[in-house]
């Protein structure tokens, strides 16, 4: 009987942990048990300054996000004892993992990136004031460890196309680089057009008295409000996914490279414009690229554009208001002549 029980324990015992090993796999990642104090809502701390810093990394986002796979010390490579000291180091987003992709014989790396990004106007520069090194952003400004998507299955069909891969490459490798491609097909950023410009104009390139604080041009002080003025802005407001947004004309497919207009590697640099407005506009040529992109419509800079807007203001209310008094004017002529409207048969003015 002793025996019965036993062997029924540890079926029980195997049954467990096979369901744990198979509803669980991302688990593998928190091998160190950060999760164990990390899961906790309000973990955290008050600074010097008296803000409040969380500390609560969601168990579930986190397994099912990109970096769902990578072990916490991977990219907190200074925490050398548990439970560790107070952090005060940043992470390098230039460290090598120790994830291999799939179909890759080398770690991962973002090095590639962020040297690309350092190179860019938003890397920190030796010459930098410290309000400038204080207001460019970093990775994780724009990051957030967003979750893997899948695409639509109007454009790609996930399930057919991964298990025609699957006859030939391993399931587990294959799967994760397909999951990892059909993401980056969704959109060229993981964002949509309103959120991008959102994001740059967002305690940055919004803030005008930033702007200003930091020396830059009185053209770039002023450039979300002129985009948003322009025939890209509008459409972008209105809810576009075709229309131009900060990225698409400031970056090429790399898009962390972007530099000051003057720079010859730069986008909309004199010389590259037409190649920049190719991604778009098919039928570009050498007139079409000087047309303003961030049109400012001040009197000052632009007398032709001010004047041509307050004559079309003018014209546009002036249409509206005088129809609108017609319309008032007809109702007062017919009530003059004892016609008023009555619902019967539709809609219609009766005697």
């Amino acid at each position: 009987m002793k025996l019965k029980h036993l062997l029924m324990g540890m079926i029980c015992t195997a049954l467990i942990g096979i369901g744990l090993a198979h509803f669980s796999p991302a688990l593998a990642a928190d091998k160190e048990n950060c999760l164990m104090c990390h899961k906790y809502r309000y973990m955290g701390i008050i600074d010097e300054a008296g803000k409040r810093k969380n500390f609560n990394v969601n168990e579930h986002l986190f397994l099912n996000s990109i970096h769902g796979k990578v072990a916490c010390r991977e990219c907190h490579t200074y925490i050398k004892k548990f439970p560790h000291d107070p952090v005060k180091e940043k992470v390098n987003c230039a460290n090598e993992c120790h994830v291999k992709p799939p179909f890759a014989e080398k770690n991962f790396s973002h090095k590639k990136i962020v040297k690309i990004f350092d190179e860019s106007i938003h890397g920190i520069k030796p010459d930098d004031s410290p309000e400038m090194k204080k207001a460019k952003p970093n990775c994780k400004y724009c990051h957030q460890n967003p979750l893997y998507q899948k695409v639509e299955n109007t454009r790609v069909s996930f399930d057919k196309t991964l298990a025609r891969c699957r006859n030939c490459h391993e399931e587990k490798g294959v799967e994760q680089a397909y999951k990892h491609i059909t993401h980056r097909l969704r959109h060229k950023t993981t964002r949509s057009s309103r959120e991008i410009v959102a994001l740059c104009s967002k305690n940055c390139h919004g803030d005008e008295s930033l702007m200003k604080k930091l020396g830059v041009s009185e053209e770039a002080q002023e450039a979300v409000e002129t985009y948003k003025e322009s025939i890209h802005g509008k459409a972008t407001t209105l809810g576009s996914e075709q229309s131009a947004d900060c990225i698409s004309c400031h970056a090429s497919s790399l898009i962390h490279d972007i530099y000051k207009k003057d720079n010859p590697k730069a986008s909309v640099f004199k010389d590259n414009r037409l190649e920049t407005c190719k991604v778009c506009h098919a039928n570009r040529n050498k007139h079409f690229i000087k047309i303003a992109v961030h049109p400012s419509i001040k009197s000052t800079k632009n007398p032709f554009l001010f004047f041509a807007e307050i004559g079309l203001r003018i014209l546009l209310y002036g249409v509206v208001s005088g129809l609108l008094g017609l319309l008032f004017l007809e109702i007062f002529r017919r009530k003059r002549d004892g016609i008023r409207m009555r619902l019967k048969a539709g809609t219609s003015w009766r005697r």
